[in-house]
């Protein structure tokens, strides 16, 4: 004689059997459907339009002493009646410390995949410095995270404006650290040139792979490379600004970061 208690515990077992297994195969269908969406490129944006300091996109980042450290979205033109926000560095140094460089800067919250090519583009604006001497203006993209000056991290890509003595002038710089040990790969000229160049408000893009860095300044090629040797394929976005001690009030504005 047939158990029909035995059969409908049987029945009741395979169902549950195949509802696991359609559960599971849904859950590996959906942790893949996620990785692909992780996976996807994500375009990060900032004009600043807003007139705020948005601390869900920025950490700021600081080291040693200021006199006045000042870093918060600014409209460049309060005159006019169209606002005109940009990401403003201050820094004052008088009487400061002669042993430290100070710096300060914003850090995004997020890394930046670079295995396949990414476009980093910013808009930089110099200021018309009466007195850039010992101010520098820097991009970083480091793969580990400080809240201090990144320069000091182990690994990272920058292309830098430093401000050549004893006026307006500045030269770029595109640099790498890599396991600790500092690459300089392109330096402007110098020091066979030593006069720099005057600068203003620079557009500049970074195209980057896991092999090869293009640096346009102005939509004109300024440095490429097909080997920039980065063992790291991701990084945090650093904007920073540095300057030495003894110095009055200058300022930089970051832009338009995409």
């Amino acid at each position: 004689m047939i158990d029909k208690g035995k059969i409908l515990i049987s029945t009741i077992g395979l169902g549950s059997l195949l509802l696991l297994l359609l559960v599971t195969a849904y859950s590996n269908e959906s942790r893949d459907e996620l990785k692909k969406s992780v996976s996807k490129k994500i375009e990060f944006s900032e004009d600043f339009d807003m007139g705020i300091f948005n601390p869900a996109k920025w950490q700021i980042t600081r080291e040693a002493d200021f006199k006045e450290s000042i870093i918060d979205v600014y409209d460049v033109n309060p005159a006019e009646d169209i606002f005109d926000y940009k990401l403003r560095l201050k820094a004052n140094t008088i009487g400061t410390s002669d042993d430290t460089v100070k710096f300060h800067g914003v850090r995004n919250l997020y890394k930046i995949d670079f295995k396949e090519r990414q476009r980093i583009t910013f808009d930089l604006d110099w200021n018309k410095q009466s007195n850039g001497s010992y101010l520098a203006a820097a991009v970083y993209i480091c793969p580990t995270v400080t809240n201090g000056n990144p320069s000091k991290e182990r690994d990272w890509l920058k292309f830098e404006y430093v401000g050549v003595p004893p006026g307006r002038n500045a030269r770029s710089v595109v640099a790498a650290k890599i396991n600790g040990k500092l690459r300089q790969l392109d330096m402007d000229g110098w020091p066979e040139q030593r006069q720099g160049r005057y600068i203003s408000y620079q557009h500049i893009e970074m195209i980057l792979d896991s092999n090869a860095l293009t640096i346009m300044e102005n939509n004109r090629e300024l440095f490429s490379t097909q080997a920039h040797g980065l063992t790291f394929s991701a990084g945090y976005l650093y904007l920073q600004m540095s300057s030495h001690s003894n110095y009055p009030a200058r300022y930089i504005y970051f832009d338009n970061i995409k």
